[in-house]
C-alpha cells in the first residue's frame, strides 16, 4: 500500500512539472524568437545599438532578410524658420575716414553657369559697407556660416549693408569676406532659383543677361567683387565654396595662401544657370525642399525688430561722384535691367534646365520691360525687413 501512494504521488509530481514546462514554452511562442523565458533556454535578445538595422515595424524578426535593403526607416520632413538673425559673430573694423582702393585686378567669369564673378576695376575706390541688416537669411547661409566657423576661417561677415546712391537705398550680401588692408571687398551671395516663401522666380537668365547684372555692376562700381554660388553647390559642397574663395583671394594679392583644411578638398562642380521658366518648374516639383530635405518654409511668428541704419559721410561723397561718372559718360542707369552680356554655356554642359535662347530671344525686350519694377528680390536694394521675402 505504502509502494502504491508512493508511485501516485511520484507521478502527480511528474504530470504538475510537464504541464507547467508546455505552459511556458507556449507563452514564448507568441514572444517571438528574441524573448527570455524563465527556462533559460532563449535565443539572443537584439541589442540596443543594432535596433534600427534590425528591427522593422510589422517583422518581429530580426534573421529575416526580406526586408534588408530598407533598414533605415523615412524621416518627415520639417518645416525651415526663416531665420533674421546673424549666424557669424565677427565684428568688423574700418576706418570711415580713411580711403581704400583696389588694388588687384581679374577677370569676369563670362559663361552662364556658376560660380560667377564680376571684377571692379583696378584704382576704383572703395565703397565701405555698414554694420546692421534687415533682411532675411537664406537656408544655405547658415550652412555656409557654420562651415567657416568650424574651419576657423577669418574675415567673414553676415550682418552688413552697403548704401546706393543718395536715396538711401541699401543692398545686403548675404555673406562678405573682407580684407581692408589689402584692399579686397568681397560679396558672396547664394543664389536659389526661387523664393521659399513667395515662391517666385529669382537669379534668372534672360537670354544671355541676368536679372542680378544691375545688382552686380551696383557692387563693382563701388570697388567691390561678387561672387555668385548657386545653393546647390553650397549645399553639396560647402567646403568646396571656400576653397574656390581662397583660389580667387590668392589670384588678387598671392600672400594670401589657401588654408591647409581646404587644401585637399575638391574642387567645386559647375552648375548651369536656369532662365524664367525652369525656375517656375522647380518651383512647382518642390526641387529646393527636396534637396534641402525640408517640408516648407515658415516665417517666424515673432515681430522683427531692425536698427536704423544710415550711410556714413565719405560714403555719401562716393555715391555723388559716381553719379557725376555716369553722367559725364551718358550711362546713368535706369531702374530697370543693367545688363553684361554672357557666353552661352557648352551644349554638353547644359542640364534639363537651361535657358532656351530660341524662346527667350523675342521677349527679351518685353522681359526687360516687365522686370523694371521686379526685377527680383535681390536685384533690388532693400529697404524694408521684408525686402527679402524668401529663405
Amino acid at each position: 500500500m505504502n509502494l502504491i501512494k508512493y508511485f501516485l504521488k511520484l507521478f502527480d509530481v511528474f504530470f504538475h512539472r510537464h504541464n507547467s514546462l508546455k505552459k511556458t514554452n507556449d507563452d514564448n511562442k507568441g514572444q517571438g524568437p528574441n524573448h527570455e523565458s524563465f527556462s533559460g533556454n532563449s535565443t539572443t535578445p537584439i541589442k540596443a545599438d543594432n535596433k534600427d538595422e534590425n528591427h522593422y515595424e510589422g517583422n518581429n524578426n530580426p534573421t529575416n532578410n526580406v526586408n534588408k535593403t530598407n533598414k533605415h526607416t523615412i524621416r518627415a520632413n520639417r518645416p525651415y524658420t526663416v531665420q533674421v538673425i546673424p549666424f557669424l559673430k565677427s565684428e568688423l573694423d574700418l576706418d570711415y575716414n580713411g580711403r581704400y582702393i583696389v588694388n588687384y585686378s581679374i577677370s569676369d567669369s563670362r559663361v552662364m553657369e556658376f560660380p560667377v564673378i564680376r571684377a571692379p576695376k583696378k584704382g576704383c575706390e572703395i565703397k565701405l559697407p555698414v554694420r546692421g541688416r534687415c533682411g532675411k537669411r537664406g537656408v544655405c547661409e547658415q550652412k555656409l556660416c557654420e562651415e567657416i566657423e568650424k574651419l576657423n576661417l577669418l574675415g567673414f561677415y553676415d550682418n552688413l549693408s552697403l548704401f546706393v546712391t543718395d536715396r538711401c537705398f541699401r543692398y545686403e550680401p548675404d555673406l562678405a569676406y573682407i580684407d581692408a588692408k589689402k584692399g579686397i571687398f568681397i560679396d558672396i551671395e547664394i543664389d536659389e532659383p526661387y523664393s521659399g516663401l513667395e515662391r517666385k522666380p529669382i537669379h534668372y537668365t534672360i537670354g544671355n543677361y541676368t536679372v542680378d547684372d544691375k545688382r552686380n555692376d551696383d557692387f563693382t562700381e563701388r570697388g567691390w567683387t561678387v561672387i555668385r554660388f548657386s545653393e546647390t553647390q553650397v549645399y553639396k559642397q560647402p567646403q568646396s565654396c571656400l576653397k574656390y574663395v581662397y583660389k580667387l583671394l590668392h589670384d588678387m594679392d598671392t600672400s594670401i595662401r589657401m588654408p591647409h583644411n581646404l587644401a585637399a578638398v575638391d574642387d567645386i562642380k559647375i552648375c548651369p544657370m536656369w532662365d524664367k521658366n525652369c525656375a517656375e518648374r522647380m518651383a512647382l516639383g518642390r526641387k529646393r525642399e527636396t534637396l534641402l530635405g525640408i517640408d516648407r518654409f515658415i516665417e517666424q511668428s515673432e515681430e522683427i525688430k531692425t536698427d536704423v541704419i544710415y550711410d556714413y559721410s565719405h560714403g555719401r561723397e562716393i555715391e555723388s561722384d559716381i553719379l557725376k561718372h555716369k553722367e559725364q559718360q551718358g550711362k546713368q542707369q535706369s531702374s530697370g535691367i543693367y545688363c553684361t552680356r554672357l557666353s552661352p554655356v557648352k551644349d554638353d554642359a547644359i542640364l534639363h534646365c537651361t535657358p532656351s535662347d530660341a524662346g527667350c530671344q523675342h521677349s527679351v525686350e518685353a522681359e526687360k520691360q516687365k522686370e523694371k519694377q521686379n526685377i527680383s528680390t535681390q536685384s533690388e536694394p532693400k529697404t524694408t525687413p521684408s525686402s527679402r521675402g524668401y529663405a
